[in-house]
């Protein structure tokens, strides 16, 4: 089914309530030659739907055979696979991103730093 624009923005207005965080991959690379990344700079914002009750779900839906932490239905297209992105005061990874023509979900994984 092709959803409107008019009605795509109804849907956003309604739903889209949480403000995520994207932010800026830094690559530090310590003295020993340790590697590691840093999600420390904002890159930019958008609003989504955030939800940590429906991962099972997901899971089963999309056929992963990973832990999912968070998922996030937006109409934000900007987010790719590998972003970073904070919610609250925690650092998730996208694993995934399943477009839809009236939405995305974004899959995202707890970040260890």
């Amino acid at each position: 089914m092709l959803v409107d624009t008019k009605m795509k923005r109804k849907i956003a207005s309604v739903f889209y309530d949480k403000t995520i965080t994207i932010l800026d991959k830094q690559i530090v690379i310590t003295n020993d030659g340790e590697v590691s990344i840093k999600g420390t700079r904002e890159k930019g914002k958008f609003k989504g739907n955030v939800n940590f009750n429906n991962c099972k779900q997901i899971q089963e839906e999309y056929g992963l055979d990973y832990q999912i932490d968070m998922t996030i239905t937006t109409d934000n297209y900007d987010v790719i696979i590998g972003d970073m992105l904070k919610y609250d005061t925690v650092i998730y990874n996208v694993t995934d991103v399943k477009r839809h023509d009236s939405h995305n979900v974004i899959i995202a994984k707890k970040w260890r730093q």
